[in-house]
């Protein structure tokens, strides 16, 4: 601890002994952020006439404390559903004076994420009891231009200077844990550099700012791991892959991976665009978003065009392939395909039908899409052997020199299945030719499909509120939780369905069942 946050931390005493005067305990979290992102973070606590108090502090990182003031009597950790983090009760007598105070210091790791001039920080979670003071105090190394300020993902009055930022936390809900997300931009860019990793044949190249470079390797070595994998299902065998990253959305994580779809679409060329948020993720989400975005340039390679008619396909394979590759390679996302299997629980039930995902639009329900699209091929493969039934349509895709629509992925599915799947996917709502060669009616069909993605997004919305999941990763969170402990991905567990938009949702949803289950249009 240098001088000038030594006497900080002293000044902090003194404030806090004034302001604490009701009893409640008053939590001062200082973060200091230094150059490539690291940050050092100790929380100053002060209580007069308090006996305890308690906090989230990092299961994985070593937290150290000293008592100023008073005398500490137990320190009591407790597991959390928060992957990174504990809860720590402290239990305390005050000294002669009626004051206790204690200061607690970890390091903070990527504290801050930089790429160009554009710089993203998230704090660690934040927690105190209820009727606690709350205050936190971030300096940024560097911070030129402070672009958004956020307290649980909500805008928040602060104050700052220089490189400072002050904010008073208090009532704002840390009692389940929170987290101050500030997006800034930087007094001097990072400049990228090309770090190259070879690997036999294969060369894996990743553009990344110099403090990341442990992170491209550890990217490098999941592909040269998953890439023969998806050589024996997909025949994608590429010399070099290559990578770049991107900073969260400035209000969000937003998306974990992309590749652009026209690269896809000149046979799965281009770079592989991962989230650097990914760095502080859960072990698996790293890898099995490599995987995924591998599996999407493989069947670009294949013949699969990325549009919006066979994004479903796309993601359906991207996300089952992924998993499965990622257990052959002894990784846990055991997380991720319970989440995925809970999702689908309502197509399993017959309560809905996939079919709305042939029309995926940019307005639409994402968890929705993404959950029906895992439906379909998880359905598919799991009676006809798993993943080598994906490989055997893939080839068959390959063989009739790609797919161009719905129609011709239909008809090359049914062939590597050795059997007619026309009726399936038109009983699963799908628009399709059948067997003498007429079309359903669009109209009709588009309408009830309409209906069943809006029941199904009423429903999606009722069960993550009902179930508490994220809508990004899917793991299951605390009810009340604010940030998922996974992912970090900012919840609004305030945000609801109203009795009415509920009963709606079930109107629709009998309605499109109805339509759809009679519907014979030729």
């Amino acid at each position: 601890m240098g001088p000038r946050l030594a006497l900080i931390l002293i000044a902090t005493l003194l404030i806090c002994t004034i302001w604490t005067v009701n009893g409640a305990p008053d939590l001062s979290y200082f973060i200091e952020v230094q150059r490539g992102g690291n940050a050092s973070v100790t929380l100053v606590v002060t209580d007069s006439g308090g006996s305890h108090f308690y906090t989230y502090l990092p299961r994985f990182e070593e937290w150290k404390y000293t008592v100023w003031s008073g005398q500490l009597l137990n320190v009591t950790e407790k597991e959390t559903q928060y992957y990174f983090y504990k809860n720590v009760s402290f239990s305390y007598l005050t000294d002669d004076s009626g004051i206790f105070s204690m200061n607690i210091s970890f390091a903070f790791p990527f504290a801050s994420l930089c790429i160009g001039n554009r710089g993203w920080f998230m704090s660690p979670l934040l927690g105190a009891p209820s009727e606690a003071y709350v205050k936190v105090q971030v300096k940024i190394d560097g911070l030129a231009k402070i672009l958004d300020v956020r307290l649980n993902d909500a805008p928040i009055i602060y104050r700052s200077s220089g490189e400072s930022i002050w904010i008073d936390a208090s009532s704002r809900g840390l009692a389940t844990g929170g987290r101050v997300v500030i997006n800034y931009e930087l007094s001097e860019p990072l400049a990228d550099e090309v770090f190259e990793f070879s690997f036999n044949r294969l060369i894996v190249k990743v553009t990344s700012p110099p403090p990341y470079r442990g992170f491209a390797g550890r990217i490098a070595n999941v592909t040269s791991l998953a890439l023969p994998k998806l050589g024996r299902y997909f025949g994608y065998s590429p010399d070099t892959v290559e990578y770049k990253f991107f900073l969260p959305a400035q209000l969000g994580l937003g998306a974990l991976g992309y590749v652009i779809g026209e690269d896809i679409n000149v046979g799965g060329e281009g770079a592989i665009h991962l989230n650097l948020a990914l760095l502080r993720f859960k072990e698996g989400y790293l890898e099995a978003t490599v995987v995924h975005e591998l599996v999407h340039k493989a069947l670009g390679a294949a013949g699969v065009p990325a549009n919006q008619e066979l994004r479903w396909f796309h993601e359906g394979v991207a996300q089952y392939v992924s998993l499965r590759v990622c257990e052959e390679l002894g990784l846990d996302v055991g997380d991720e395909e319970s989440s995925l299997e809970n999702a689908i629980w309502m197509f399993k039930q017959g309560l809905a039908k996939p079919g709305f995902v042939q029309r995926w639009t940019p307005s639409g329900n994402e968890a929705s899409y993404y959950a029906a699209s895992y439906f379909v091929i998880s359905e598919l493969a799991k009676s006809r052997g798993g993943i080598n039934f994906v490989e055997a349509v893939v080839r068959e895709i390959k063989k009739r020199g790609g797919v161009r629509n719905n129609q011709d992925l239909i008809s090359a599915i049914s062939s590597a299945a050795g059997e007619d799947l026309s009726s399936l996917f038109a009983e699963w709502g799908f628009s399709i030719e059948g067997p003498a060669g007429t079309r359903r009616n669009v109209a009709i069909v588009a309408a009830l499909t309409l209906i069943a993605a809006v029941a199904f997004s009423l429903y999606i919305i009722l069960r993550q509120r009902e179930r508490a999941r994220c809508p990004y990763c899917y793991a299951e969170v605390p009810r009340d939780a604010v940030y998922c402990p996974y992912c970090g991905y900012p919840l609004k567990p305030g945000e609801g369905v109203s009795y009415f938009a509920k009963l709606g949702g079930l109107a629709a949803y009998w309605l499109a069942r109805s339509l759809l289950n009679s519907s014979s249009c030729s």
